[in-house]
C-alpha cells in the first residue's frame, strides 16, 4: 500500500446526507442487467459501508460478503457489478478480468486498520510487537502458549481465530505480519464477523484479527468481552491510521464493472451517490476517512471512466 495516503490526515465529517431507504437480499447468480438489480460481491470488511448506503438508496442492491478475493473471482467473470475489496486488486485477478474482457474502475473509499483482538479477561497481552505476532501465527514457529512469548505470561495454549482463504483481510495480515512466511493452519476461520467476535469473546486464551470497523461495530455482551491489542505500542485509532503510524493500516476499495455502468443506469446513479456520501457515512460505520482530495479524485476517475488499477495503491 502506498504510504502517501497514510501520511495525510483529515478531520472526520460527521454529517450524513439525507438518504432514503431500499435494499434487498444478496444474490449474485444473475448476470448484470439493464436498469436492473445491482450485484455486489466481495469483502466482509467493506460490506457494512456498502450496505449502509444501499439501505438508504433507491436502487435494488444485492450484496454477498464472500471475501475480497473470492469476490474478485466472480467479478472478473462478469457475474457481479461491484466488488468490495479490502486489498488492491491482485495481479492474478487483473489478468482474469483482462482475459474475460472485464474492464473495471478502481475507487478507494476509506481507511481501515487490521485490528488484533483478544478476550477481555486476557490482562497480559495488551501490546504485541509485529515480531511477536509473526511468531504466534507462523507455521514454523514453536510458539504455542502465552509463556512461549513471555515467561511471565500464563502457560496456557493460545487459541487463534481469523479470516479464511479468499479474505482480503487475511492477505493484508499475512503480508504485514508474516512477510511472506506461511500462516499456520490450525486456526478457526470465518467470514461471519459476528461469529468471529463471539468465538473470541467465549475463549479467554483467544486472539484474532479483523477490520477495525468490524471490531468497533460489535455490540452487546460480546463487545464487553473483547478488547483490541496495540501493535508496537500503537493503537488502531483514527489519527494513528491516517498518519501512517499504525503498522497494519490499509485502504478499502470498491471496484465497478465499466460495461455494467454503461448498461445499467441504476448502477451509475448508485456509484455517484456512493462517492458523494461515503466520506460522511464512514463515522457511522466505524471506519476512517481518506484525505478529502482523494474523494474528488475518485469522483473524477468514475466520471471519466478511468479503468484499470492505480499504481499508487499497488502493494
Amino acid at each position: 500500500m502506498n504510504s502517501r495516503i497514510l501520511a495525510l490526515t483529515t478531520a472526520l465529517a460527521l454529517t450524513v446526507g439525507g438518504l432514503s431507504a431500499c435494499s434487498s437480499e444478496s444474490n449474485t447468480d444473475a448476470q448484470p442487467s439493464t436498469d436492473g438489480p445491482i450485484h455486489v460481491t466481495g469483502s466482509a470488511t467493506v460490506e457494512p459501508i456498502t450496505a449502509f448506503i444501499a439501505e438508504r438508496s433507491q436502487q435494488d442492491v444485492r450484496i454477498t460478503a464472500d471475501g475480497s478475493t473470492d469476490g474478485f473471482a466472480d467479478f472478473c467473470d462478469g457475474t457481479s457489478d461491484i466488488n468490495d475489496s479490502s486489498v488492491p486488486i491482485p495481479e492474478e485477478f487483473q489478468k482474469q478480468c483482462s482475459d474475460n474482457g472485464v474492464e473495471f474502475i478502481e475507487l478507494p473509499i476509506a481507511l481501515d486498520a487490521v485490528t488484533i483482538v483478544k478476550n477481555a479477561e486476557n490482562t497480559w497481552a495488551d501490546d504485541l510487537t509485529v515480531e511477536q505476532l509473526h511468531d504466534v501465527w507462523s507455521q514454523d514457529s514453536p510458539v504455542t502458549t502465552w509463556s512461549d512469548i513471555d515467561p511471565s505470561w500464563p502457560d496456557e495454549e493460545i487459541s487463534l481465530y481469523g479470516r479464511p482463504d479468499g479474505s482480503g483481510t487475511l492477505e493484508v495480515f499475512k503480508d504485514k505480519v508474516l512477510g511472506g512466511d506461511t500462516i499456520r493452519e490450525d486456526y478457526e476461520a470465518t467470514d461471519d464477523i459476528d461469529e468471529l467476535s463471539t468465538w473470541i469473546a467465549e475463549d479467554t486464551n483467544a486472539i484474532g484479527f479483523m477490520g477495525t470497523g468490524n471490531y468497533l461495530a460489535t455490540e452487546g455482551a460480546v463487545r464487553d468481552r473483547i478488547d483490541n491489542v496495540t501493535v508496537d505500542g500503537v493503537a488502531p485509532a483514527r489519527d494513528a491510521t491516517q498518519e501512517g503510524e499504525y503498522p497494519l493500516a490499509r485502504p478499502l476499495f470498491v471496484y465497478v464493472n465499466a460495461e455494467s455502468v454503461e448498461d445499467n443506469a441504476a448502477l451509475e446513479e448508485f456509484i455517484n451517490s456512493y462517492l458523494n456520501r461515503v466520506e460522511g457515512v464512514l463515522p457511522r460505520v466505524y471506519f476512517y476517512q481518506l484525505p478529502e482530495d482523494e474523494y474528488d479524485t475518485a469522483r473524477t476517475r468514475f466520471n471519466d471512466r478511468v479503468t484499470g488499477p492505480d499504481s499508487r495503491w499497488a502493494a
